[in-house]
Parts: C-alpha cells; sequence; structure tokens
C-alpha cells in the first residue's frame, strides 16, 4: 500500500503542479481564472480521490481497474494541461519577441 500512497501524493502534486503552471502562464489573471482554475483542478483530482478512498475501504486483494483508470485519467489531464501551459507560454514568448 505504501507505493499506492506515494504514486497518488506525486500525481496530485503533478496535477497541483500544472494548473499553477498554467495560471502562471495565462495573460490575465483575474478573480474568474482563479476561480475556474480551483473548480477545474478539484473536478480533475475528484476522480482519483474517490477511487483512493473506495479502494482504502475494500478489502479485496485482487486488481481494482477502476483506481487504474482514474489514475490514467489524471495522469492524462495532467498532461494536456501541461501542454496548454506551454503553448500558451510559446505564444506569449512570440508576441513579446515581435514587438
Amino acid at each position: 500500500m505504501v507505493r499506492l500512497e506515494w504514486e497518488a501524493v506525486l500525481s496530485f502534486v503533478l496535477l497541483i503542479a500544472s494548473y499553477l503552471c498554467l495560471y502562471a502562464a495565462i495573460q490575465k489573471r483575474t478573480n474568474f481564472a482563479r476561480y475556474s482554475m480551483t473548480v477545474l483542478l478539484i473536478a480533475s483530482g475528484a476522480p482519483l480521490a474517490v477511487m483512493l478512498i473506495l479502494e482504502s475501504r475494500r478489502e479485496a486483494l485482487d486488481a481494482n481497474i477502476g483506481l487504474g483508470m482514474a489514475f490514467l485519467l489524471t495522469w492524462l489531464i495532467t498532461a494536456v494541461v501541461i501542454v496548454a501551459a506551454l503553448i500558451t507560454w510559446i505564444v506569449k514568448a512570440r508576441k513579446r519577441a515581435h514587438r
């Protein structure tokens, strides 16, 4: 169970870091952007959190496909958010270079 806990913590840390990168990359940091990033972060991490809670209450020793799918979904969302942040930073850097 120790490995599962470390993977979960690392997944949540990477998810939070990706949203922080995206928030830092956007130009207009309004209250709406802050609140929408927070809501998206919570919605992105909720499936994994729910599956981890359900797995901790489960007593079976077999594989849990739902938990694996929750990890994959979280990693996919993290990758998409990081790519969006990188694209935003590249576009912002190109605009500054053309000035």
